[in-house]
């Protein structure tokens, strides 16, 4: 099976004029920190996600994961009354809107992520961008983790492990 080299071009060239706000998904929904699990579970239902960007004053601190919740359920009795502020990751990448998509690829790398939060200039929640979207976006494959970073040295020549 061989590669369209126009193909590899046009993604290529997509690459060097996309930023962020091309490439995410514009938030719809949004929960506190004081919010219950269960209005997260329901906005996972509502809109078929299986994440909710938590904000504080428009600003991100966090996201539900579906499948957080669901692993919580044996262990925490009275977990649908419980603020997601409890279950919500508050490690993920941040990216600007005006960000350069391979500003993008490489923070999500380095975070191993598959999910950035995007953030107007005042640092307000956007959307959200995907990493099989952003594969598909630029023509990678969508279901491999985001590639890690490799290390360089100061020529920028790569550091072998």
């Amino acid at each position: 099976m061989s590669v369209d080299p126009n193909e590899t071009t046009a993604a290529a060239e997509a690459s060097e004029v996309l930023s962020a706000a091309d490439v995410m998904t514009p938030a719809a929904r949004t929960c506190s920190p004081f919010s219950t699990v269960t209005e997260a579970v329901l906005f996972f239902k509502e809109q078929n996600a299986d994440v909710v960007p938590v904000v504080d004053a428009g600003k991100p601190v966090g996201v539900v994961v579906d499948r957080d919740v669901a692993l919580a359920v044996p262990d925490v009795p009275d977990l649908a009354e419980r603020p997601v502020s409890e279950l919500m990751v508050q490690d993920f990448p941040i990216v600007p809107a005006d960000a350069h998509v391979d500003q993008v690829l490489q923070t999500m790398s380095a975070a191993a992520a598959r999910l950035a939060l995007v953030v107007d200039a005042e640092g307000l929640l956007a959307g959200l961008i995907f990493w099989p979207a952003l594969a598909r976006r630029l023509a990678l494959d969508e279901t491999a983790p985001p590639p890690r970073p490799v290390a360089t040295d100061q020529d920028g020549g790569a550091i072998q492990p």
